[in-house]
Parts: C-alpha cells; structure tokens; sequence
C-alpha cells in the first residue's frame, strides 16, 4: 500500500492541496487499527507521517489514562500527536499539552477542538523543559514520553533520550505530586531508577499477547527518595487484564504430564515480574513455563494442551521428524536456542502445534509437544 502513496505523491508532486489529501488518507490508512476511537471523528488531522507511527495507541493510552484521577491537573510533556492528552481529557481532566513542532502543536489545537477538548486542552507551543523551568504553577501529574529515536537510531537509556529527564527529574517532582514516564520495553528497571536518582517508583508494564510494548514509570514526589520498599508492579495485557506482582509469594513445582496444561506468561508479566508468577507450579526456577492439570482462567498468560513429551536425547527425539514435520518450536531455558533445535530436529516450523523445550525440575531436558488451548485473564 505504501507504495501506492508513493506514486500518488509523485503524481501530484508540488501540488501541496493534494499531497495533504495523500498524507491524510495514508496516515489514517497506517492508524485504522491502531487508533480507531480517534480517527472515528472525521475532522482529525496529522501533522505528518512520522508522528502517526510514532504514536501511542488508544488502547494504550487508555491504560495511561487509568493511572490518574478524574478531573486532575495535567500536563503532557511531550504531547506529540495529542493521543494521551486527548484521553487524559476524556476524564475530565485540565491538560497542558506542550510540544516543540509548531506543526504537530498546529494540529494539536484543531484536534481538540474537533474532538471537543478544546476547552480543557491548552496547547503550548515550545520546550517542555524550559517551559516548566519558567513555569510557577503545580500540577497533580507530569506525563512524560522522552523521544527514544532520532538521526542515530533507537535508545534505551534515558539520558540518550529527549528530553533528558536524568538532569531534570528534580525539576518534574517540584512542580507536581507524581511525575509518570513512558520507557522503552527493553528498558533496564534498575538502571532506569539509577540514572533518575529515585529509590522507589510504582510500575506498570503494558503488553499485548504477543509482545511488551513499554514500561511505565510512576514516581511519587513524596517518597521517590526515601528507602526503598518493594515497587509495585502492575502487568497490563490488552484485552486481558491486569496482574500485579507480588515478591513475597512464591511457586511451587512441577512436572508436564501429557493432557495437562502448559502456561506461558504474557510479555508483560515476563517483563514485569522476571517470570516469576507467584502461586502456580512453575517447571523449574529459571525456566519460566508453568504447569496446571486444567485450565487456570486467573492465569496472566496462554493455554497449550500438552499432548505429548520426548525426553532431549538421541533415541527419543529421533520420532520428532516423523511424527511432527512441521511445527512451532519455542524454547525456555534450554542448551539450544529455537533456530538450533529446529536445525537438530529437522522440522520445519509453522502448523497449529507448538514444541517448548525446556529444563524440568528434577534437571532433565524435555520437547513438550502441545495444541493451542488458548485461555486468557477474563
């Protein structure tokens, strides 16, 4: 499709009516999915290309929107496409929205008006930074979405990020009771904190079935520098739920039987919690798959019927080619990665079975042979 857009730009080059036209229908065409609360009003506009897929989706932002109270004082550091802010505004909070591009701040008021924010949505056009600096008012909340990519490519740590939040956090705590910052998925928690100074920070990790998103950073002005309790963790999965981890309970163990159950985590409750999903019986300590002799519907994660288990050595896993050419291999704290093991096996993958290798409890390795059982967090 992309490249059905390309020729219409070339079509109608310097034609800057009907290149917006093109602009507005290609983004809207990339968003569909993404944003369609949003884009279900007509009279929305992007600013540009690169802000519409670089923004936070209405799933998304209306996980970010539960974090803060109804008719609160906020401001959007970094409002970019407006997406966040326009949500926050949905509860009827006051938001400042504050952004750098006088384009996308251009579009930010005409968004607002359109979608009927226009009264608690103020747009300030400028550096958010410099702008708080000048700034002697105080606000319930400070959302913050530090750009992670520019000319050089992609960043994780915060200091590479923009703004730099590391040299300005005492400056965010000052003017508001909580300061919550969107992070990379890939982010490290306890570097994170470390570059920031704090000692304590609830989180909340945000996911779909299939992969983390991104890591947010919720910081209490009163006591982000006091000694350090247990964060708390809350892992957001669209669509299914929420688990909160707790590092005080602990898992029991267990061995795959075939009929049984095979549980993997979501990715963000991988993410959030380390693997570690306290009260259910767990394959081994660093091998983060779980097993259960039926479906467990509080379970934050997948399903898989188990159907059949092959010991990891010469004789047994010679009937794996034979019996299951073609399928899915995944493999958790195994000697093998999965592009190995499907080398070894040779299979080829794809099919609707699923092959986990992984280390049992007792220390043995095992190709657990499952079937989609798919059961999530109602």
């Amino acid at each position: 499709m992309s490249g059905d857009y390309n020729r219409l730009r070339l079509k109608y080059h310097g034609d800057s009516i009907k290149l917006g036209e093109i602009l507005q229908m290609e983004c809207r065409d990339k968003c569909s999915r993404k944003l369609p609360r949003t884009l279900a009003c007509d009279g929305f506009v992007f600013p540009s290309l690169a802000l519409a897929e670089m923004s936070t989706s209405d799933a998304v932002a209306e996980v970010h929107a539960s974090m803060i109270d109804n008719g609160c004082r906020v401001v959007d550091m970094t409002a970019g496409l407006g997406i966040d802010s326009f949500h926050f505004a949905a509860k009827g909070c006051d938001v400042t929205a504050v952004e750098l591009s006088h384009d996308a701040a251009t579009a930010l008021r005409h968004n607002a008006a359109v979608l009927g924010y226009g009264e608690n949505v103020h747009v300030i056009e400028g550096d958010s930074i410099e702008w708080l600096t000048r700034c002697d008012e105080h606000f319930d909340v400070i959302f913050i979405d530090p750009a992670r990519r520019d000319s050089s490519g992609r960043h994780v740590a915060l200091k590479q990020c923009s703004p730099d939040i590391t040299t300005s956090i005492s400056l965010l705590l000052s003017r508001a009771k909580r300061v919550i910052v969107k992070l990379s998925p890939m982010i490290d928690i306890s570097y994170a904190k470390s570059e920031l100074g704090i000692r304590h920070c609830d989180l909340t990790v945000i996911g779909t079935t299939r992969e983390c998103k991104e890591v947010v950073m919720s910081i209490m002005a009163s006591y982000a520098f006091d000694t350090e309790p247990d964060d708390t963790v809350t892992c957001v999965t669209i669509g299914n739920g929420s688990y909160i981890f707790s590092s005080s309970e602990k898992s029991d163990y267990g061995m795959p039987v075939t009929g049984n159950y095979l549980l993997q985590p979501f990715p963000s409750v991988m993410k959030g919690t380390g693997g570690r999903v306290s009260g259910y019986s767990k394959l081994h300590p660093s091998t983060h798959l779980y097993v259960a002799d039926s479906p467990l519907p509080d379970f934050p994660g997948l399903h898989y019927r188990i159907i059949d288990i092959v010991p990891f050595n010469k004789r047994d896993i010679k009937r794996i080619k034979t019996t299951y050419p073609k399928i899915n291999v995944i493999t958790r704290n195994f000697p093998l990665s999965a592009p190995e093991l499907v080398k070894k096996l040779s299979v080829k993958e794809g099919g609707d079975k699923m092959l986990f290798g992984a280390i049992l409890h007792d220390g043995s390795k095992a190709l657990i042979i499952t079937e989609s059982g798919f059961r999530a967090m109602p």
